[in-house]
């Protein structure tokens, strides 16, 4: 059955593949990538095997292994989710023993650039630590319980947030947890850079990480390496029982998965909720298609999870605050103005097939455009000015207030235009509407990064000049930031206007083939 669910994983890979070009070109592209990273690691580790010190080796390895395991429990929150090809949804109907369904998952989750790449440097450990054949043999093990706990924590982590996207209370709570984590994350990171010129912070983040779940693994080999066998043993046991617990979790959820695929709250079974936002807003296409928004983002939970850690993640700047520097906070508006327009680049991909409503229908491209940016302008008009004020506030320069309105204004409203061009042109694979929005299409990755990174460079490159501006204001020139404003105010606009007639025009050429474009990323 392991095996059989490999060989399932490969083929629809492949086919995913082969349907769709641009994905390809991702999946080469993010290869590509995976292999400059595997270079650059893997000789790091390779070096460390020769250097006489083998405290720095444990150090390192201890500090990044941890780094890489909370990552694989964080990211895929963060970031998409994790590769649901396998999603254990599709196997409710068929008689697959449940404990042959996690191991068959847990072999098939290693098929993928990230298994790839946290296995082969997970391996090169074994030549960092070749310095005794105990400590070989030992690294090995560790090596192999460090990947499967990173794969076990990254499906704990989406399983256990889509059981709670199971109900609406359970899908807020879900992506206020998602942003608090995020949030927590990047105070964490904060701390860390600021305690950066400590000498001896690698070893205190070691010796604290190396008796965690995190970093068990990782330090069980250096210990045998540095002659102490019984407590790298320890170690080593230890690192196995939580991996022996992880999987048991991971396999409670599985079994509630199984059971019940697709469970709907009896609230919501049971209410009648009327015409809802299509009463409240003006009956015409842009109405239509701005309250169809609005419904999509209190009860699907792909944008519910979204749309609950966008107001978080400008809190994440608190941090450098921390360590007693405070300039970054000046740019919490700029950064929500940056997110919510960026962020809606791929908006057309979350109708799927469903799209076809618009194309039977007629739906004008001005008039989709358009309304698909209302909610999203609505929230940024609260966000951006309210982080403007705070940033100002806790710093106390009031004298950035007009340069960081300017600043958060033009990135929203140049992010709009970008993105009402973008979404009619190339749809990437998002999850299907019902599935977990912790997961990601297969073989999307590459195509995602590329898409977000030409969406982000486009943003900036049509803030410049508003971000020059913004520039000199920080460096204490009050004129530039009224100046920053003024400018904000005709470049935004236009920038927004330009991109949604461009995209509307894209939209009502290429309707028909955008819908054949969604249907092929499913």
């Amino acid at each position: 059955m392991v095996a059989h669910l490999v060989r399932l994983k490969l083929s629809l890979l492949r086919n995913s593949l082969r349907r769709s070009v641009p994905q390809l070109v991702g999946m080469v592209l993010a290869a590509l990538y995976a292999l400059g990273v595997i270079g650059l690691f893997a000789g790091g580790l390779v070096a460390l095997r020769f250097t006489s010190d083998i405290g720095l080796g444990r150090s390192v390895v201890v500090v990044l292994g941890s780094a890489v395991t909370l990552g694989w429990f964080v990211v895929p929150v963060l970031l998409g989710g994790v590769d649901q090809t396998l999603d254990p949804v599709r196997f409710a109907t068929f008689a697959v023993p449940r404990r042959q369904l996690l191991a068959g998952m847990l072999a098939a989750a290693l098929v993928g650039i990230p298994g790839v790449v946290v296995s082969v440097l997970a391996l090169t450990t074994m030549i960092t630590w070749s310095r005794s054949p105990q400590a070989v043999a030992v690294a090995l093990v560790a090596a192999v319980v460090g990947v499967l706990t990173c794969v076990t924590l990254s499906r704990v982590s989406t399983s256990g947030l889509s059981a709670l996207g199971q109900s609406r209370r359970g899908r807020e709570m879900a992506s206020a947890a998602g942003g608090l984590l995020f949030v927590a994350a990047g105070l964490g990171s904060g701390w860390i850079g600021d305690q950066a010129s400590r000498p001896d912070l690698m070893g205190s983040l070691a010796s604290v990480l190396g008796w965690t779940p995190l970093g068990l693994a990782w330090a069980a080999p250096a210990d045998v390496a540095a002659g102490a066998l019984g407590t790298g043993l320890v170690r080593l046991a230890l690192a196995v029982l939580v991996l022996v617990l992880l999987l048991g979790l991971w396999d409670v959820l599985l079994q509630r998965a199984l059971e019940n695929p697709r469970s709907v709250s009896a609230r919501a079974r049971g209410r009648d909720v009327g015409a809802g936002w299509f009463a409240r807003l003006p009956a015409t296409p842009t109405g239509a298609v701005a309250a169809r928004s609005v419904t999509y983002w209190r009860r699907d939970a792909r944008y519910i999870v979204a749309i609950g850690m966008m107001p978080l993640l400008p809190l994440v700047l608190l941090a450098p605050a921390a360590g007693g520097s405070q300039t970054w906070l000046l740019a919490m508006a700029p950064a929500a103005g940056y997110l919510l327009g960026w962020g809606m680049h791929n908006d057309l991909a979350y109708d799927g097939t469903a799209f076809w409503l618009h194309v039977s229908t007629g739906v004008p491209g001005r008039a989709d455009r358009l309304g698909r940016l209302g909610p999203t302008a609505v929230l940024g008009t609260v966000l951006v000015p309210g982080y403007a004020v705070l940033s100002s506030a806790v710093t106390g320069r009031w004298s950035m207030l007009p340069a960081d309105l300017g600043a958060g204004a033009a990135l929203l409203l140049a992010g709009f235009g970008v993105a009402s061009v973008l979404s009619a042109l190339k749809p990437y694979p998002v999850p299907a509407a019902g599935d977990s929005p912790f997961s990601s299409p297969p073989g999307a990755m590459g195509l995602m990064l590329l898409v977000q990174v030409v969406a982000g460079v486009a943003v900036i490159l049509l803030s410049a000049p508003v971000l020059g501006l913004w520039l000199v204001a920080l460096g204490g020139a009050a004129w530039a930031g009224w100046a920053a404003l003024a400018l904000a105010l005709v470049l935004g606009p236009t920038c927004m206007l330009v991109g949604v007639r461009s995209g509307a025009g894209i939209y009502d050429r290429r309707a028909p083939d955008l819908l054949g474009d969604l249907a092929r990323i499913r």
